[in-house]
Order: structure tokens, then sequence, then C-alpha cells
């Protein structure tokens, strides 16, 4: 009877130490994301120098989400760099802008004082789109593609905003990219100027290494489009984002991810889909969450339960896209099953 327990026991720290994490570390708890993306209210334009930051808007968000059980919010900030940071005429970045730091501090106080946590989303694909002109998208390339350009951003800019936010207790994680494969050669969209996967791999290792040394206690991720950038498995599919690929692109051994964020549309179909394979069919190294999918019925996985599948698939969190173009009803209706089913892995407790 003996042998037989200790190998019970066996067997299930075996299972245990095989099977993925599926939590995020946040306020000294262990946190499965469930919230939405709040993304912007004035695309490009929520902070900087001449924003035009809606906090009493982003405030009702907060506070809405929150009255429905849901725990976090993903905010885009840079987003193309038409505001901020601050360029000279070399593209060079000399700075945050006036009032950055003021308008993410913002941000977070009226989200904490709601017990929502932000995913702070710097960057996104649309940074490189042709329709910015010429001054937005040259110098936004130049800081992808030029090395000595992606310093005066880190130095500049970066460093200057966590060191001034560092400890707040509203960040989740600080997010390098929204969808940089969309302005890859690789994986591109027409719309957008490309450069090589490797220029972002760089940038995402310079970013993270700095954002770590600045405040070791903070947490990193990265918004991947699909999983045919963010995993191993399969044919075509190649994870970008390991330890070993960033370090490799930018030689910053602190330049890592702390989890993986990756996003689904059903123009993926199900053999991409995080709705119908488990986070461990991906054989990833850290916790996954999916933090951008419509609230819609699924290749038959009901629109009322798409985060409790995530929830029971073993990710690490569930945020629907988007507050502003979704419907509030269903999102919501998500929210509010997962914290009534599994409130000890939502609830913020202060």
């Amino acid at each position: 009877m003996k042998y037989l327990s200790l190998l019970i026991l066996l067997f299930a720290a075996s299972a245990m130490a095989q099977s993925p994490v599926n939590r995020i570390r946040f306020n000294n708890q262990d946190l499965f994301l469930s919230g939405s993306n709040a993304a912007w209210i004035n695309f490009s334009n929520d902070i900087g120098p001449d924003s035009e930051l809606n906090i009493e808007g982003f405030r009702k968000i907060f506070a809405d989400l929150h009255a429905n059980g849901g725990n976090s919010m993903r905010i885009w900030l840079h987003t193309t760099g038409a505001h901020s940071p601050l360029f000279n005429a070399a593209g060079e970045v000399t700075g945050p802008g006036e009032g950055t730091i003021a308008d993410v501090k913002a941000l977070l106080d009226a989200a904490w004082e709601n017990n929502v946590g932000l995913v702070l989303c710097l960057w996104s694909f649309d940074m490189l789109r042709k329709n910015n002109g010429e001054v937005v998208t040259s110098r936004a390339k130049n800081i992808l593609s030029n090395p000595e350009a992606t310093k005066t951003y880190v130095n500049n800019s970066l460093i200057p905003m966590v060191k001034a936010l560092k400890g707040h207790p509203g960040i989740v994680a600080w997010e390098i990219f929204n969808e940089p494969e969309g302005m890859s050669n690789e994986f591109g969209w027409a719309f957008n100027e490309h450069v090589p996967m490797s220029d972002i791999q760089r940038f995402i290792n310079l970013c993270a290494g700095a954002i770590h040394r600045t405040d070791p206690s903070v947490k990193v991720t990265n918004g991947s489009w699909s999983f045919l950038a963010s995993t191993d498995v399969g044919e075509k599919n190649k994870n970008y984002y390991t330890d070993a690929r960033l370090i490799e692109a930018g030689g910053d051994k602190d330049g890592i991810l702390d989890f993986y964020t990756v996003h689904y549309y059903d123009w993926a179909k199900e053999a991409l889909s995080p709705f119908h394979h488990d986070a461990a069919y991906w054989k990833l190294d850290k916790p996954v969450a999916i933090t951008e999918f419509h609230p819609k019925t699924t290749f038959g996985v009901n629109e009322l339960l798409l985060h409790d599948e995530l929830y029971k698939r073993g990710y690490a969190g569930a945020q629907t896209w988007s507050w502003t173009d979704s419907n509030h009803e269903k999102m919501l209706q998500n929210m509010k099953d997962v914290f009534n089913k599994y409130p000890k892995d939502i609830e913020i407790k202060k």
C-alpha cells in the first residue's frame, strides 16, 4: 500500500511538473486574467503632448468591467508614435513627451481605484501604416531597423516611463507590441511598410531587457497576432519569442518575456484555435493568455462561454476585443460567468 501511495504521489508530481503554468502573478496572487481591451478612446492620442485623454471615459470603462467580474484590461500607449514619444528631426527619440508619464499614471490610478490591472501595450503594427504620413512612418521605421535609434527610444523614453511608474500596483505587465507580425517581411499586410522579424525581435529584446533592469518586479510580454508566430508546434509555425531567439536577435540576456500573449480570430480556423486546443498543445515554456478575440460563437464554442473554455483549457487569461467595437453584453456575460465559477482565480484582493 505504501509503495502504491508513493507511486501515486510521484505520478502526480510528474504531471504537475510537465503541465504548463497557467496563471499570471499579479498583486501577490496567481490570477486568470479576465477582461477586455479598452485599447483607446482616441486612437494613438490618449497620452502625451496635446493628448485627448478622456480619463472619465476610461474610469467608467474600468468601473463597468469590475462590476461585471473582470480584473484586467489592455491599453495601448504610443501606438503609432504620432503623438508620443518625442522625436527630433533626425528621427531619434528625445523623451517620452510632455504629459506622457502623467497620463499613463492617471490611467493606472483610475484602473486601480476599480480593482483593475492594466497590460500597457507600447506599440502597434499601426506604427508602419503608410497612411500615417512620411514623417510618422519613417521615424517609426528608424527606431525599429536602426539599433542606435532603438537605444534613443529605450534610454530617453522607455526607461524614464518605467522608472517613474515603478511599483504601481495597477501594472499587470508592459507589452512591447500589438501584432508586430503585421509590419514584418514574413507576414506583413499591404497597408504597412515592412521590416524583418529579426528587427522586431531585437526591438523586443532591447526593450524587455531595459524594463527588467529598471523594474525587476514587473512583467513583460508581447501581443502576437496568432500561433503561426508563437509556437514551434506545426509544420509552418515558429515561435519567434523564445528566450534564446530574442537574445540571439538583440544580445540582451535580460530581454525575454515573462509570459506569452496571443490573439485569435476565426480566419485562423480550428487548427490555430485556443478554443479547440489546450494550452499544453502548443508546448510553450511559459503561461499564455489569449488577449484578443471576438465575443461570438466560434466553431461551435458558445459565445457566452469563451472565457470559460480558455480557463478550462489551461490558458492564463481571456481578454476580448474590444470595448469600442464589440457587443458589451456578450463580453460582460463572459466575465460574469467565469467570475461566478472561479472567483478565487480572478478576484483581486487588496
